[in-house]
């Protein structure tokens, strides 16, 4: 891409977009303009990431159209999100930042590998959850560093939630270090022994590298849209509504009609814990207006149409429609989470949706000898009937 002078950008909905202001910010507001202790930390971060005992490999790169690629993530003990990389003229995008520096550290070696050696110029945050936005200080050391691309909203978000939530992460990857480490010394099988034996020494790094983890925010924020220009491509960040998250922006490619889409089309069943459920079928059918043709989504496989896309809105609409009845048929939401199941949805079915999302879990997921896709499913449709009696309570 080009070198990106500002009067290069377009601001086409953002009316409280400014660069100089998130340019100047304090920590987290990026490197530049950032103050000598700031700067020692994103490079302690950098450091950390790429040291001899980061980890590599972690995706699987995949050439989707002319300078477009998408890194699919492998299985790991703390879930990496899918990444997007634009290569253009002279620099690279690249769409999200996984859940750790050392995991975009690993992403930024195999592009240098194996597409280019081009500098990365942008970063960009589809949303705050710690899959997609916690590996952006690994980006941080670079001179000149990438500008970091989000939109007000998920701005705001990571600097409210984003250290505490870590905190937890840690917390919680602790005890489960002990757990894994129990059940490796009772594990009876090869196969059992591997799998907790990785999985304790997954979290122990994890917990070892983002113990003193701060959060890096966007220094170029929008509202609405966002378009890039540059001499081999066009590229639009695009907000089209709530869904995963009040702020699910994706990336689309006019030349190429290729978009990624973050978590607001992911190959799992969705998440809704932060969502908009109610809302979130109307931002997928304005969504398909924009003319992409291929989708490289947050999690799972690339898509060659949209089919996961309709498939999704089909589930939530089916999913919004029977809580709601069940709400004003007088059932108690324990009771609603116990009538309405996988077994009940009709988009769950094995040759549809409910397949493609099992196929995805299988493969992209760590998970322990034993372990069925349809348990995992049956555990993510209760908290999604949660998580739609919560909205419709509050409408």
């Amino acid at each position: 891409m080009t070198s990106f002078p500002a009067a290069g950008l377009t601001r086409e909905f953002g009316p409280r977009h400014s660069r100089r202001h998130f340019l100047r910010a304090a920590l987290g507001g990026g490197f530049v303009g950032a103050s000598l202790l700031e700067q020692a930390v994103f490079r302690a971060a950098a450091a950390r990431a790429q040291s001899a005992g980061a980890a590599s490999n972690l995706f699987e790169i995949e050439r989707v159209a002319g300078g477009t690629y998408f890194a699919l993530a492998r299985p790991a003990a703390i879930l990496n999100c899918n990444a997007a990389i634009f290569v253009g003229s002279d620099g690279v995008m690249v769409v999200d930042t996984h859940s750790k520096p050392s995991a975009a550290a690993a992403l930024v070696a195999q592009i240098k590998r194996d597409i280019t050696r081009k500098p990365v110029r942008w970063v960009v945050n589809t949303h705050f959850h710690y899959d997609h936005a916690q590996g952006t200080a690994a980006y941080m050391s670079a001179q000149p560093p990438p500008d970091v691309v989000g939109s007000r909203v998920t701005r705001s978000l990571l600097a409210e939630h984003g250290k505490r939530r870590v905190a937890a992460a840690v917390e919680s990857a602790r005890k489960n270090i002990e757990d894994a480490r129990r059940k490796l010394s009772e594990a009876r099988t090869a196969e059992e022994r591997a799998y907790w034996s990785r999985l304790a020494a997954e979290l122990t790094a994890f917990v070892k590298e983002m113990r003193d983890w701060e959060p890096v925010l966007p220094t170029v924020t929008f509202d609405g849209d966002f378009t890039i220009h540059d001499r081999d491509r066009t590229l639009r960040l695009i907000f089209r509504g709530r869904a995963h998250t009040a702020s699910d922006v994706c990336v689309l490619c006019e030349s190429t009609g290729v978009i990624a889409t973050g978590d607001l089309v992911a190959g799992f069943i969705p998440g809704m814990g932060d969502g908009y459920p109610l809302e979130w079928p109307s931002t997928l059918r304005q969504l398909g207006e924009t003319g992409f043709r291929s989708m490289m989504p947050g999690h799972g496989p690339f898509q060659r149409d949209g089919t996961l896309a309709g498939q999704l809105r089909a589930y939530i609409e089916e999913l919004n429609e029977a809580v709601d009845k069940a709400r004003r048929t007088g059932l108690t939401l324990s009771q609603t989470e116990d009538r309405v199941t996988p077994a009940t949805l009709r988009t769950l079915s094995a040759t549809g949706y409910g397949g493609m999302v099992a196929a995805a879990l299988e493969r992209f997921t760590l998970h322990p000898p034993g372990w069925r896709a349809e348990q995992a499913i049956a555990a993510a449709v209760r908290a999604n009937v949660a998580a739609v009696w919560n909205a419709i309570g509050s409408r």
